[in-house]
């Protein structure tokens, strides 16, 4: 049985199963309460019931005080809803309420979608969570403590499981273990999150995601996280890649336009001519990017999320001020999952 609940300060709503604590149900779908250890030690999600009746799933270490029990308060991460309820609780609004984590990963699958990409599946210990949100990177440290940052690529609603795109470069230390020295069961240590190329819920206008290669990781955890939102925003989705082995989940982002009425998908293969991206190769990149992008309406309204080689992000940018956009709803990601093309701009640690 599935309960409604309600958040007394913004109104925003999510369901909950009987058989499921408010803190879980509230991760599903994308909530970002607050919480820390989520199993009842820290007491960080502690909140008031305002109305509605819950009952308690678990015992918990943290003690809430008698004169609190009586205004309602209860630890999110220990009660089951038994009705529809109203919580007074906190929420995590940007990236400055998200804490600094670390947290020891295993890897548990390692995917070999090419000779020169990996898809690397880790899982949190199980009494803990990262709490992050959707397009946000870590700094992820191998055991020979080679370091490198990278987007997650998985959903927050999905916390316990953390997705990285690799892709191999001759001469880096990181990528040169994923290809040739990682094994299932493998253990990274993972620090942050970190960035700021995350979505402003509290709007409603339409969404311009546009990914080259791995900077679709990014893409993909904002993708992933609106989908749980069951968000209402009109989305265009624009992904360039050489060939069809650089749109690597194509048809992930084809199920995405079954799922979405209001998302469009345009693919853009490019021609590859010599090692990389060239000055020379941007006109027929303009070409394409330019028919493409005329298929947006309300481009003056849309908030753009780019995750982009420097020289492509700059046509972007100047294609879509051409088109009336306005620079100030723009948000740019560096490609960490490609050493190549990675800054040593940002704000994750050395």
């Amino acid at each position: 049985m599935s309960f409604e609940v309600r958040l007394a300060t913004s109104g925003k709503r999510f369901h909950a199963e009987a058989h499921e604590s408010i803190l879980d149900a509230a991760i599903r779908a994308g909530v970002t309460l607050n919480y820390g250890c989520s199993n009842g030690n820290c007491g960080l999600c502690k909140a008031r019931i305002v109305s509605g009746s819950t009952r308690q799933l678990r015992t918990h270490d943290f003690v809430i005080r008698e004169a609190e029990k009586l205004q309602g308060h209860a630890l999110m991460c220990s009660n089951a809803c038994q009705g529809d309820v109203v919580i007074d609780a906190d929420v995590a609004e940007g990236p400055t309420d998200i804490p600094v984590q670390e947290l020891r990963v295993k890897v548990r699958k390692i995917e070999r979608i090419s000779d020169d990409l990996a898809i690397i599946t880790t899982q949190v210990p199980r009494t803990v969570r990262l709490r992050f949100l959707a397009g946000q990177y870590m700094l992820v440290t191998d055991e020979q403590q080679e370091s490198h940052q990278y987007a997650i690529a998985s959903c927050p609603c999905d916390a316990k499981r953390l997705e990285f795109h690799v892709r191999k470069l001759e001469g880096d230390p990181f990528s040169d273990t994923v290809f040739n020295r990682m094994s299932v069961g493998s253990w990274l240590d993972i620090h942050g999150p970190y960035g700021n190329f995350v979505i402003d819920e509290s709007k409603d206008n339409p969404l311009v995601m546009i990914a080259f290669d791995t900077g679709f990781a990014a893409v993909k955890s904002l993708m992933e996280h609106v989908t749980d939102q069951d968000s209402e925003r009109p989305i265009y989705l624009y992904w360039l890649g050489y060939g069809e082995d650089g749109l690597y989940m194509n048809n992930l982002c084809r199920s995405w336009t079954d799922a979405l009425d209001q998302l469009e998908y345009i693919p853009i293969q490019l021609l590859m001519l010599g090692a990389g991206l060239r000055d020379e190769d941007l006109p027929g990149v303009e070409k394409k990017l330019s028919s493409a992008l005329g298929q947006v309406g309300h481009l003056e309204d849309a908030d753009v999320f780019t995750a982009l080689p420097e020289q492509l992000n700059e046509l972007v940018r100047r294609l879509l001020m051409q088109m009336g956009y306005q620079s100030h709803q723009f948000h740019h990601e560096l490609l960490r999952e490609n050493p190549g093309q990675a800054s040593t701009q940002g704000e994750a640690p050395a």
